[in-house]
């Protein structure tokens, strides 16, 4: 049995030189060979309940079909399984590293100005405009969990903000990060326990491209274009990107 997992993973390659096209960008592969005991899965807002209806529904769907079977694989090669469910949700769970947890540090420097980061003021009329919450929205923000399904288990752990993720993975020796959970184009690149943060603190990111998917828009919603370019920009600008079933039939011979 083997204690690496043997990985084939997408990038982009970008060509370093002059006169090259955006077409020369193109999609290759790259193996590695990564120790168990250096990597993680790290699961972002794999929530039970969303106010986008149409967004849930493609949640649920993933989190059942291969989130649940990822993290049991994970589990099973006694890998470390990570979630954050962000910082209200994840006070929820036994598991969470309250002694982890920083407060946040305060803002340094007078600029912006406070009225200007707050949109009040001289400068209220530059707030983006929204409609009022409704009461099943704030509802559905104050009762959320993680699916129950592919909640935590055993010896997973629970995170709320990135430091704590780093401390943890800086104990546990964790170099090569596993990301799947919801969504692509918000929390999963840029909580401050995404894949951007991350990548930022010197650790290797890899997304699990059917492990995800965006919000989508008006333009975006029939053809899931911004869930297609989320997964590209992950393999173009962060990391590198890998189907789940890849990654369950490697982690089969471990």
């Amino acid at each position: 049995m083997s204690e690496t997992l043997n990985l084939d993973l997408n990038y982009y390659e970008h060509p370093r030189g002059t006169g090259i096209r955006e077409a020369d960008c193109r999609r290759s592969i790259l193996h590695w060979q990564l120790p168990v005991e250096q990597v993680a899965l790290v699961c972002v807002d794999v929530w039970s309940e969303h106010y986008i209806q149409t967004h849930v529904e493609r949640t649920t769907s993933i989190t059942f079909d291969r989130i649940v079977p990822v993290q049991e694989a994970f589990r099973r090669m006694g890998a470390l399984v990570v979630h954050g469910p962000s910082p209200d949700c994840a006070r929820k769970y036994p598991e969470w590293l309250e002694e982890e947890v920083d407060e946040p540090q305060a803002r340094k420097g007078d600029w912006p100005p406070a009225d200007f980061r707050g949109k009040e003021g001289e400068y209220a009329g530059f707030a983006r405009p929204h409609t009022e919450r409704t009461e099943e929205f704030n509802r559905i923000i104050r009762d959320r969990r993680i699916v129950p399904e592919a909640a935590p288990r055993r010896d997973d752990r629970v995170v709320a903000n990135g430091e704590a993720l780093h401390r943890l993975l800086q104990r546990r020796g964790v170099l090569f990060l596993f990301y799947m959970g919801f969504a692509a184009n918000m929390c999963v690149p840029f909580r401050d326990y995404g894949m951007r943060a991350m990548k930022d603190r010197g650790y290797e990111v890899i997304l699990l491209e059917d492990c995800t998917t965006a919000i989508e828009v008006e333009d975006t919603a029939d053809d899931l274009l911004l869930s297609q370019a989320c997964k590209i920009d992950a393999a173009l600008t962060i990391g590198y990107t890998l189907q789940s079933a890849d990654l369950l039939a490697v982690c089969r011979e471990v």
